[in-house]
């Protein structure tokens, strides 16, 4: 299961009452913030384990029903061209079969989620603006965090993955 967490804002711009969680899998928890970058809207999403982020542009005020498919089809596209292997991949996807979006529950990943944001938002007026969403994603998937020991996002992600479904069959 697929667990989002936005923050009021997000929450707002969605028109959607958060649910109630008691626990979740960090592999498959996203906190959510909404800027503007570009003169666009975007949300940002972040894995509460890894530190991941993606950032998705084109998502409509009232759009909750659809944000699962939204979601999954960017974070699909992202990771092919990180080159993560094809049965991970799938793996990771067959499990986020349902999603729950609920409020935001940890003050480091929403710190880091916003340090994120001001990269994004400074790079915006930068002659080498990353307007290119995968040229983006890669650069904003290299920065090291202290929560995940100094180490890059997509590399910790990667080998969660892969201990997660070491077991399961190519």
């Amino acid at each position: 299961m697929l667990f989002i967490k936005a923050t009021k804002d997000t929450l707002k711009d969605l028109n959607t009452t958060p649910v109630a969680v008691e626990a979740t899998d960090l592999l498959y928890s996203w906190h959510v913030n909404i800027f503007t970058l570009y003169r666009k809207k975007h949300y940002v999403f972040m894995n509460d384990l890894s530190r991941l982020s993606l950032t998705i542009s084109g998502i409509r005020s009232n759009q909750s029903a659809k944000l699962k498919d939204i979601f999954i089809d960017n974070l699909k596209q992202y990771l092919v061209t990180e080159q993560v292997p094809e049965h991970l991949l799938r793996y990771y996807i067959e499990n986020c079969d349902e999603m729950v979006i609920t409020k935001t529950d940890s003050r480091s990943v929403r710190s880091t989620l916003n340090e994120i944001m001001l990269v994004m938002k400074s790079l915006e007026y930068d002659k080498q603006g990353y307007e290119d969403l995968d040229q983006r994603h890669k650069w904003n998937n290299r920065f090291i965090y202290k929560p995940i020991d100094y180490k890059y996002p997509i590399d910790v992600f990667m080998n969660e993955l892969e201990k997660k479904y070491k077991n399961k069959d190519n």
